[in-house]
């Protein structure tokens, strides 16, 4: 497998789809990386930390515009990659390669999109489907565990239990591209500007610095980074024949 040329493939405009035999290259290649990972990712700053993305391909490519290309900036994407957007399968595929391009310089953690019983109904598994005739691309990227409820004296406990200062999570919409609660201890960070095409929010990613750099927020040395959705003008949407062939979700 030649990891440039799949991301060549996959960054032009419209990405192209790359073979199903190559998919399942990448899934493998990118296993054996992750398999020699710590449950909990050591990640070194300065590094831009990146929501919830959701398939929306065009917006990606903004978010690299903003934050910066990969490997030149150092990212840590929160999980939600698929689902919901219109071009979920070359929105994975390309964070796939690039981290097995550039393992250093990304991490990729699992959002509860990230599984089967999710994707089969917000849109990932449709795509695939639609795309490659059948759903061994969908099968390759499934299955999570379940999720955990809690609240700010979870969070305070977390946080003095493992001598940190915040706590980054996405999964949630944020108008304003994040949110900050529970006495600046949880932030919230959304990447996916105006939402499914239709919401009007802004996306942000978080940028961390190291100790070093002065020009950051005072107290945890950080910056939200916030921007738009990339113009209609740059963009290829997907001709839809029928109106079966729209998602529920976006009906």
């Amino acid at each position: 497998m030649d990891v440039d040329w799949c991301i060549e493939k996959l960054t032009k405009n419209p990405p192209e789809v790359l073979p199903e035999q190559i998919v399942k290259e990448i899934c493998d290649k990118i296993k054996e990386l992750l398999i020699y990972e710590s449950n909990v990712a050591v990640v070194k700053t300065p590094v831009s930390v990146v929501g919830d993305i959701h398939g929306q391909y065009y917006d990606l490519m903004e978010m690299f515009k903003v934050g910066g290309e990969c490997p030149d900036t150092n990212y840590l994407f929160l999980g939600n990659y698929v689902d919901r957007g219109y071009y979920s399968v070359e929105t994975l595929s390309l964070l796939a390669c690039l981290k097995i391009r550039y393992p250093s310089r990304i991490t990729l953690l699992r959002g509860n999109h990230e599984s089967r019983a999710v994707t089969q109904v917000y849109g990932f598994y449709g795509e695939c489907l639609r795309k490659y005739g059948n759903t061994n691309v969908w099968k390759y990227f499934t299955e999570i565990g379940p999720g955990y409820l809690f609240g700010q004296d979870t969070v305070n406990k977390f946080i003095q239990g493992n001598n940190l200062s915040l706590i980054v999570r996405s999964h949630q919409l944020c108008l304003d591209g994040h949110q900050i609660i529970f006495s600046r201890k949880l932030s919230t960070i959304w990447s996916a500007p105006n939402f499914c095409y239709r919401c009007g929010n802004v996306a942000t990613i978080l940028e961390v610095y190291n100790e070093s750099d002065k020009e950051s927020d005072p107290i945890f040395n950080f910056n939200y980074n916030t921007y738009t959705a990339a113009p209609d003008s740059e963009r290829i949407f997907p001709t839809l024949e029928t109106a079966k062939d729209i998602p529920d979700y976006f009906q």
